[in-house]
């Protein structure tokens, strides 16, 4: 990749842009439209002239004609979106890798994942002026939003960039982490309780701010659930790798988020744990009876089963350091993308051989790809690249549905062990063990729309 990309930032945890390509068509646009306002002023003055018109009629035309290159050229209450670039994670900027990685031996690859973005004109202070907004309504690839539909009016533009720098910083954070320790290295985190599910599994045995320090799981409950690992089919449990033998029980210090999900991404429901804590620098240990994961809005369960408690990372420990040449975007979508180009580095050989992949979603410390906003515009974005597989999260599939760019399969991905693992499979020729977007749509039509609400990544991750 060779030069600067368009200023681009973030808002409702997609990635935007103060001026994008809509702003250009404007500017060839404008200057005609002021020529026609400017010919109409001209015409009347010439017929007032010839005493054919009287000048209380030529005075109104007039202020008419000022009134549309004033409406024209003043910011209005809307936004302007459309698709920005897409930015391969393994590539360079003006001979800058995007993502530089220290503290532990990269590889070489072929592969090419590309992150992609939404450019938008506006912020939550200033609207686009009337033009812009006239031309995107004509342009089916532009989309029209109302600043106060998607900002409160106390938000400015300042909170807005603020916000999603940091959304993107902590993206860049989690990627490189989780990459890490799925590439093998000791990655250790303190995991505190943001609290418990009400009438959940946890309630009234564990309170916001314990210290998780360990999870215990009798062997004869765990390795019976379908496993999230990258490796074969849906990969292999975390809690195998530690080297128990069948039907001893299984246990796990919970410096790490990844692996507390994955063994409990193996224990049956119904499974009386073991949960170790620090509550005010006191110990403790308290038995928890798991409990089933609820359907998401597609039917699909989460495997596994679930302490019923929010959990925050802080105090992050690891030997990999990530670098990031990525100057003026904001928001946590570029997660997904940038833990698969790290952990394609830390291993040796190409993961996706000589594929272009595409995607979007966010990255959590347990692995779980999140949703985002935008996407319609990034899958064109995408297709400008030439990609023609993109990851999308499972939740975004049905703002996907009859806006895949020809030729393009869109993958639901909901962690990134199946991410992993289709970029394998596409990378050896072979069909995904994923279903398309289109796919898990048509099979629970009811899926509605995932988009946040709002910017900022989720605080917690709940387990």
């Amino acid at each position: 990749m060779r030069g600067r990309y368009p200023r681009v930032r973030s808002g409702r945890a997609r990635l935007r842009g103060r001026v994008s390509h809509v702003s250009a068509r404007v500017y060839l646009y404008l200057p005609k439209v002021l020529g026609k306002v400017w010919e109409i002023i001209l015409f009347s003055r010439l017929v007032v002239h010839d005493g054919q018109v009287a000048k209380g009629t030529l005075r109104s035309g007039t202020a008419f004609a000022v009134a549309s290159v004033i409406a024209l050229v003043t910011p209005g209450a809307y936004l302007v979106e459309s698709a920005g670039p897409a930015i391969d994670t393994v590539g360079e900027i003006d001979g800058v890798k995007l993502v530089d990685i220290s503290g532990a031996e990269t590889y070489p690859t072929e592969s090419n994942y590309y992150m992609t973005t939404v450019s938008a004109a506006g912020n939550p202070d200033v609207g686009v002026p009337g033009a812009l907004a006239a031309v995107a309504l004509l342009d089916k690839n532009s989309q029209l939003l109302p600043i106060r539909a998607l900002y409160p009016r106390s938000y400015t533009a300042a909170e807005d960039e603020a916000q999603n720098e940091a959304a993107m910083q902590d993206s860049q954070t989690v990627a490189a982490d989780v990459a890490a320790e799925l590439a093998g290295h000791p990655v250790r985190m303190k995991l505190t309780v943001t609290g418990a599910l009400e009438g959940g599994p946890a309630a009234g045995k564990l309170t916001a701010g314990d210290v998780l320090t360990s999870l215990s799981v009798p062997g004869s409950a765990a390795g019976n659930a379908p496993s999230t690992e990258p490796g074969g089919e849906s990969g292999t449990a975390g809690a195998a790798a530690d080297g128990a033998q069948p039907g001893a029980t299984k246990s796990v210090e919970t410096t790490s988020f990844l692996q507390m999900a994955k063994l409990l991404a193996q224990t049956v429901p119904g499974t009386p744990v073991q949960v170790g804590y620090l509550r005010e620098g006191e110990p403790g240990e308290v038995t928890i009876v798991t409990s089933a994961y609820s359907p998401d809005p597609s039917g699909w369960v989460k495997p596994g089963s679930q302490l019923g408690i929010g959990v925050t990372v802080s105090d992050v420990e690891s030997p990999v350091q990530a670098k990031y040449a990525v100057e003026d975007i904001g928001g946590p979508s570029a997660g997904l993308m940038f833990t698969l180009a790290i952990y394609d580095e830390l291993t040796p050989g190409s993961l996706a051989g000589k594929a272009t992949i595409a995607g979007t979603g966010t990255m959590s410390f347990n692995g779980e790809v999140g949703p985002i906003g935008g996407i319609q515009h990034k899958l064109r974005g995408a297709a400008a690249e030439g990609a023609t597989d993109f990851f999308a999260p499972a939740l975004n599939c049905p703002e996907t549905v009859d806006w895949e760019p020809e030729g393009m399969n869109v993958w639901a991905v909901r962690n990134i062990q199946e991410a992993i693992a289709a970029a394998t499979q596409i990378g050896a020729g072979q069909r995904p063990q994923l279903p398309t977007c289109r796919e898990l749509v048509e099979a629970a039509p009811h899926v509605p729309d995932a988009s946040p609400a709002d910017d900022a990544p989720p605080v917690a991750d709940a387990e």
